[in-house]
């Protein structure tokens, strides 16, 4: 299972990767990204930084759902958001385990 965000997110780390998922309430939508530093990301899609991206830009506010990782290299990490985006809705995503296997290796 994956951190809860809000409740303390992880301080950056050189080379350490997160993979993440938001919810929006407004949009009853979920969003799964990777970032290094986590509370920076989600200040970014909620517009309080610069930074956010297009798509977050709607569905304001967007609240931390499940934290996953710690990922060792860029690479892992993005192989690991491909994973997790191809299941669908908001409770497969929040409560994602990843199995190790020949097609996913992170």
């Amino acid at each position: 299972m994956g951190r809860r965000m809000s409740d303390g997110a992880p301080t950056p780390e050189r080379g350490v990767w997160w993979l993440y998922v938001l919810w929006s309430e407004t949009k009853q939508r979920t969003y799964v990204g990777i970032t290094t530093d986590p509370r920076r990301r989600l200040r970014e899609h909620n517009g309080e930084i610069t930074g956010g991206g297009k798509y977050t830009s709607r569905g304001r506010p967007w609240v931390p759902v499940a934290l996953y990782g710690p990922y060792h290299g860029q690479g892992r990490a993005i192989r690991a958001e491909n994973a997790l985006k191809r299941l669908g809705g908001l409770f497969k995503r929040a409560n994602w385990v990843l199995i190790r296997s020949s097609m996913h290796k992170v």
